[in-house]
């Protein structure tokens, strides 16, 4: 009986420890993928890293955020995949000009979030 809770309590924390997301590994994932789909020359091309975007977009939507900024950036991340998803449907449709004018809303987006994310000199030294 011992040994059964023993087990299952190690088979929690192994679960715990690989459910925590790696936020700055997705991100570069999804600057990855980006890159590719920005650059996709046709539509069958773009739907797989469309779909490895939203795969990912989703995952960054766990990670932990600061209590300060966690509503703001799960709302960005909404946002980003709401325009991913619109983005699909434009490239299911063969209509690679608008899968890129959404691209490029996911684009400004990212602009718009990575500014908020920074942290001045004077938050680290007097949070």
């Amino acid at each position: 009986m011992m040994r059964n809770f023993c087990f299952s309590l190690c088979l929690f924390c192994t679960f715990a420890a690989s459910a925590a997301v790696d936020l700055e590994q997705t991100m570069k994932n999804m600057g990855f993928q980006f890159k590719q789909a920005i650059t996709a020359t046709d539509s069958h091309a773009l739907l797989p890293v469309l779909d490895e975007l939203i795969v990912q977009t989703t995952h960054a939507r766990q990670a932990q955020f600061t209590e300060d900024k966690a509503q703001q950036f799960r709302h960005g991340l909404a946002q980003v995949l709401t325009e991913l998803e619109a983005a699909k449907a434009a490239a299911q449709r063969d209509d690679l000009a608008t899968a890129q004018q959404h691209l490029r809303q996911v684009e400004a987006l990212r602009k718009q979030y990575h500014k908020q994310r920074k942290v001045s000199i004077w938050q680290l030294l007097f949070g």
